[in-house]
């Protein structure tokens, strides 16, 4: 197999900030290895500007411009993140082929240039770490197993291990709705999601808003101070990508008034909730948008993750 250097991350790394830390490896060779599978990964490269890893360092899991996030305890509680370990080689082929069928195969080439991450990092275990306490109420670590997990400009995949083998089709389905979740949290985050003037213009955000049923009546699916377009823009795009038509219109009712309460996805297209007709239009505007920008439908991601 021809080994061949990828270019440092500064300079090719999509929406990579120029800031680095000191001592850390600015890029990567590509391939990590001499497998079959090492093949899949360049080609991932060279379609995608995409770094496909399972062979990693501290650095490529928990540094962000802000700081490090490695999950530590702090007086009585364990701060939120994630722990991670690299994939057994073994089962990199399988876990490859399981996240080309549940994110890759689902988007055009155009979309996945420019929403990827920089970084996916293939792994044999991703814990979410939360605080629990035990008896005597000391602070215990709780971890617990999840399919994958974003944060700056990198998804970590989980299955890199012998239950990759074992997966029922439910778990697959779970898996799909999961590295999707992340992959809009990761588009979301890295701010590269702009609202069009179609969908700023169709509703009024200028003049407060009281309660949830002055939100939904405009057309708005968030409701808290200082909502914004593109706040809402992202909220359309989040539920129709992680909800499935049907639930979008399922029978639900408007939310209690609190600007703490969940935000209303479930339902929103029904009338129950869209009591003016104003969030199927600005609905079919985000739909639409994508549709013609990027030649994807964003509602099949979340009907196929909630079939």
């Amino acid at each position: 197999m021809a080994i061949f250097a990828i270019m440092t991350l500064n300079s090719c790394k999509k929406d990579e900030d120029a800031l680095t830390p000191s001592g850390i490896v600015d890029g990567y060779i590509l391939p990590q290895g001499n497998n079959a599978f090492d093949n899949t990964i360049v080609d991932y490269y060279n379609k995608y500007n995409t770094y496909v890893l399972y062979k990693f360092d501290r650095e490529d899991i928990y540094w962000t411009p802000t700081g490090y996030t490695i999950p530590t305890l702090t007086g009585t509680s364990w701060s939120s993140g994630h722990e991670v370990a690299m994939a057994e080689e073994a089962y990199i082929p399988a876990q490859l082929e399981l996240l080309k069928s549940n994110l890759f195969d689902l988007y055009p080439e155009k979309f996945l240039k420019k929403f990827l991450p920089a970084k996916i990092l293939l792994c044999s275990k991703v814990d979410s770490i939360a605080t629990g306490y035990n008896a005597t109420f000391q602070p215990v670590k709780l971890q617990k197993s999840i399919g994958a997990y974003s944060y700056y400009n990198t998804i970590c995949v989980n299955y890199g291990n012998s239950t990759v083998t074992t997966l029922t089709a439910a778990d697959k389905t779970a898996f799909r709705k999961k590295v999707n979740t992340m992959l809009i949290d990761n588009i979301i985050s890295r701010g590269l999601t702009t609202p069009t003037n179609d969908f700023i213009n169709s509703a009024d955000y200028g003049t407060a808003m009281t309660t949830w049923a002055q939100a939904l009546g405009k057309g708005i699916i968030i409701y808290y101070s200082g909502v914004t377009p593109l706040l809402d823009w992202n909220a359309y795009i989040k539920a129709m990508m992680t909800l499935s038509e049907k639930q979008l219109n399922q029978a639900t009712d408007i939310p209690s008034t609190s600007v703490y309460a969940t935000p209303p996805s479930l339902g929103i297209l029904n009338a129950r909730k869209d009591t003016n007709g104003q969030i199927k239009k600005r609905y079919a505007i985000v739909r639409n948008y994508f549709i013609n920008e990027y030649g994807i439908d964003l509602q099949t991601i979340g009907n196929a993750s909630n079939p």
